[in-house]
């Protein structure tokens, strides 16, 4: 890190985000003996949830706890951080300068946007209460951990059909809720009525439980339907509004589009701004996912780096 004559910070690259794909970017930058300065505001999206899984050797492990180990993985390569939020992004010649809300600004020659995402949840009583413990979004990260218990899935519309059968291979008691949507046409109905998957059409008025144990499923007609755990795959839109105000163009799924050639990942419509992680579009919203488009991003800021250097001396 350098300090101007004006007293801004000058980095190589500032990436805006902490969690895995910021860090896994971060560290490949680090190890390529770049300077890097990390910002994050501490909003984790998986900051809820009381485990992480499906990460190969941290199986398990917290989301606090897995920061940590990256943040301390990144400060032994020289990175920096920032428990701050950057407010604004401007591009000025072959820099950014970037403004944090100390009133600080930074200048840095590439920009690495790992924002995330915010999940949209209903307004239903204890849905949000029961987010993270009950309440999950991703099979393939809680539901080993509620296999064989009675499941429910929460389907609202026809593309979420498919999501639905991911539940089913996890337990024999499982309830499809429509929450009073017209979801399912006789045929897609039947496949699941065959399998012996009941399909609650009411509307769901309530979550019910205690202490992050959710216990039953509260609907319109009065019922109370016993569920152990629920499974919804929530709408998104972008956790920070800096993808928009820098020009990029947010698709109806809430993501960004991030272009990928033979160049490398993570490239944005805004030359030297690149996004990595949840943010965009790519794989599935996981932890492995965001480490290695982490990594990819990473090593590929670091190719673009080494050509400016170079004067684009090879291509």
């Amino acid at each position: 890190m350098q300090t101007t004559d004006g007293g801004d910070l000058e980095y190589d690259v500032l990436i805006i985000g902490g969690g895995p794909a910021g860090l896994s970017a971060a560290l490949q930058l680090g190890r390529s003996l770049r300077s890097v300065l990390v910002c994050d505001n501490g909003e984790p999206r998986n900051g809820p949830a009381a485990e992480a899984h499906g990460y190969l050797t941290r199986d398990g492990i917290s989301p606090e706890e897995l920061r940590r180990l990256g943040y301390e993985e990144v400060l032994e390569y020289g990175g920096e951080f920032r428990d701050t939020n950057v407010t604004d992004v401007s591009r000025d010649n072959n820099s950014f300068t970037s403004t944090l809300d100390s009133g600080e600004t930074v200048t840095s020659r590439k920009v690495v946007l790992a924002t995330g995402v915010r999940d949209n949840l209903p307004e239903t009583d204890g849905f949000e209460e029961f987010w993270g413990s009950g309440v999950h979004h991703c099979p393939y990260c809680h539901g080993y951990e509620v296999r064989g218990e009675p499941l429910g899935v929460m389907v609202t519309n026809q593309h979420m059909v498919d999501y639905a059968k991911l539940i089913y291979n996890l337990s024999e008691d499982l309830v499809v809720f429509t929450d009073g949507q017209d979801v399912f046409d006789e045929e897609s109905r039947s496949v699941f009525v065959e399998r012996g998957i009941k399909i609650e059409d009411e509307p769901i008025t309530a979550l019910n439980g205690s202490h992050g144990d959710l216990e039953s499923i509260s609907l319109a007609d009065g019922r109370d339907v016993a569920r152990h755990a629920l499974f919804y795959p929530p709408p998104m839109e972008q956790h920070s509004e800096l993808p928009e105000q820098l020009g990029l163009e947010v698709n109806q799924a809430g993501l960004v589009d991030a272009t990928r050639s033979q160049r490398g990942m993570g490239f944005t419509s805004v030359e030297g701004l690149f996004i990595a992680g949840d943010a965009c579009s790519g794989g599935p919203p996981s932890i492995p996912s965001a480490v290695s488009d982490g990594y990819a991003i990473g090593t590929t800021v670091n190719m673009e780096l080494s050509k400016e250097d170079f004067n684009g001396g090879w291509q």
